[in-house]
């Protein structure tokens, strides 16, 4: 006991300093991801969840990770994901209103903004159509530089994802996803992975492949590579994870390979989440450290029939610096703000 609270101590101070450091950088260039329906726990972690559990709004690029209800209470469930955040969205869509939208599909447009996508659970498996979540192309972070200069939907991703609980130690996924500018298509890619729990120490695996028009990246942070495979592990225990993951194990001519990433995530208590993390980009003088904050887990107020077997975090913020020889060259900040009906 007297070893945890010592450990804990020292989380609180590391991720104190990261904190203060990040208030430090204010006068950095920053990319803002304000709002995003899914990409904050995954930053706030140095973008190393392969081997984590999730929420649908606390995404990872492993889709065995995703989480939905205790089946053995709930059985077969559906849910909506709503996104309070998508309201600014909607705003900024009818500021830039694309001239061909009829009036109905400017209500679909403005529905899809809102509603980040569909969850329905039967027995051990869950499905899960996404929609409207910003991407960019990989080394273009554009996208998020000049964010005010873009209709929300000019550049995204609609996925559909499957995870299949085999077996209390085994669980897989997989999800196609769609890429578009605007209304139209654009490409499709997909990826796959699984995740081995043997006792206390999670194993994931997951294989990505862009299509021929990427790689897309959820963020500047997002480093996948086309046609590889990744892994990590994480130590989950009640309220502590820790976790560590390798980029593109498989793939030597292309980025991020061997890439490591580390991250943990400490739960003071029921309703905070602190997160901190860290990248070293491989053949690069870059590096990053990231940190942020989930707060307000829906679990702690629901009737138990609908909690999630994974926290349920409703407002999330995450932010990250990127350096260059030492020399912090980009700042990244992400809220998501999320809620289940």
């Amino acid at each position: 006991m007297a070893e945890s609270g010592w450990l804990r101590r020292k989380l609180s101070l590391c991720l104190f300093f990261l904190i203060v450091s990040a208030a430090s950088a204010t006068a950095l260039e920053w990319n803002y991801l304000v709002p995003n329906p899914a990409y904050s726990r995954d930053l706030a972690m140095g973008t190393s969840t392969i081997a984590c559990f999730y929420a649908p709004q606390s995404t990872s690029i492993n889709p065995a990770g995703f989480s939905f209800l205790n089946t053995k209470l709930s059985g077969r469930k559906f849910s909506l994901l709503f996104d309070p955040g998508g309201t600014r969205h909607v705003s900024s869509y009818f500021d830039k209103l694309p001239q061909d939208r009829s009036v109905a599909q400017q209500a679909t447009d403005a529905t899809r903004l809102m509603i980040h996508g569909a969850v329905l659970q039967w027995k051990i498996m869950t499905m899960a159509v996404l929609l409207s979540e910003p991407v960019m192309v990989q080394k273009d972070t554009v996208r998020y530089e000049k964010l005010g200069d873009f209709a929300p939907l000019e550049l995204h991703q609609n996925r559909v994802l499957l995870a299949i609980n085999l077996h209390p130690r085994v669980a897989i996924g997989g999800q196609i996803a769609r890429y578009y500018h605007g209304s139209h298509a654009i490409d499709d890619g997909y990826s796959y992975g699984v995740i081995l729990r043997p006792r206390r120490i999670n194993v994931g695996v997951q294989y990505q492949k862009y299509p021929a028009s990427g790689p897309y990246a959820w963020h500047p942070l997002d480093r996948r590579s086309d046609a590889s495979t990744s892994a990590g592990i994480s130590l989950a225990e009640e309220d502590l994870t820790i976790s560590l993951q390798v980029m593109n194990l498989t793939q030597s001519s292309k980025p991020a390979f061997l890439e490591p990433h580390a991250g943990l995530e400490w739960r003071p208590m029921r309703a905070v989440a602190l997160r901190a993390g860290g990248v070293m980009f491989s053949r690069s003088p870059r590096w990053a450290w990231t940190t942020g904050i989930g707060l307000l887990d829906a679990n702690w107020f629901r009737k138990r029939i609908s909690r999630l077997v994974v926290p349920d975090d409703i407002l999330q913020v995450a932010l990250a610096v990127i350096y260059n020889r030492g020399t912090p060259e980009l700042g990244i900040g992400s809220l998501t703000l999320a809620w289940r009906l």
